[in-house]
């Protein structure tokens, strides 16, 4: 295990080596314990790359909340392994300050209560926004359309941040399998509150991702830039780029980017 420190210039210099620079929007999917010990933890790694971005830069990052949410392929909370056990009251409805998800990690808890953050009210796949451009992207969301935020970013000239290296994170290649693979998008049920006390209201979530590293094949190496931050793989892509490039490989072979797990209810979808 790599114990060495990760210094605050050593972010600063990894970001602008990978490019990055004042008026960015990045999109940014990363887990601090991907890259080690770093000094200033999950808040230096936001404070060194706003820095860089400066006062016009954007950064958005996912912040789901499976705590919020539930399959509709069984009722009653009932199904043996689910892990609610069959217990409703271990949901929570979905309120701003709640945690986003282990798995999205500790950089998306912190940049929640950033300063100036903006995050989106949707009842289970919410994104979190910081920046010039933070309240369009996250003031409207739709229950049927989880990329919403995404969608908005990629209109302008837009990178997605992977700190890890991997692909299986990155949420905006789900739009490419919105337009070429929309079977593989699934319903769930999320709680949240009114007025008349908590509900249950149907949302749409993203199908699986994590066949998505398979991608990294197709990337073009003249786009396609990377670094280390510590013990982490960093890589950095244009947005569009992305899409077109998962697009045109889902198009060719729309099994391209499904996971090898024979039980994968969305992957199977798509199979079928």
């Amino acid at each position: 295990m790599n114990t060495r420190k990760v210094l605050p210039d050593e972010l600063t210099k990894a970001f602008e080596k990978l490019g990055l620079g004042a008026g960015d929007r990045v999109a940014m999917h990363g887990l601090l314990s991907r890259i080690g010990i770093v000094e200033g933890g999950a808040a230096m790694i936001i404070h060194r790359l706003l820095n860089v971005l400066g006062k016009k830069g954007t950064l958005l990052m996912p912040a789901y909340t499976a705590v919020t949410r539930h399959s509709l392929t069984h009722d009653n909370f009932t199904k043996t392994g689910c892990w609610c056990e069959g217990i409703e009251t271990r949901h929570l409805p979905f309120i701003p300050e709640l945690q986003p998800d282990k798995e999205i990690g500790e950089i998306a808890h912190r940049l929640c209560s950033w300063p100036a953050s903006r995050r989106s009210r949707h009842r289970a796949f919410s994104f979190v926004a910081v920046g010039n451009d933070s309240d369009p992207l996250v003031r409207g969301y739709s229950l049927t359309d989880p990329l919403q935020p995404l969608k908005t970013m990629v209109k302008e000239d837009s990178f997605v941040l992977a700190v890890g290296g991997e692909l299986n994170s990155i949420e905006a290649i789900h739009i490419a399998e919105q337009t070429r693979l929309p079977g593989k998008f699934t319903k769930e049920r999320a709680l949240t509150l009114t007025s008349k006390g908590q509900i249950w209201v149907e949302v749409t979530a993203p199908g699986c991702s994590k066949g998505f590293q398979k991608l990294v094949n197709y990337l073009s190496p003249r786009d396609l830039r990377q670094v280390d931050i510590g013990s982490a793989k960093t890589l950095l892509y244009p947005m569009k780029e992305l899409i077109a490039t998962a697009e045109r490989l889902l198009e060719e072979n729309p099994m391209a980017l499904s996971c090898e797990r024979p039980n994968c209810l969305s992957c199977q979808a798509v199979r079928e």
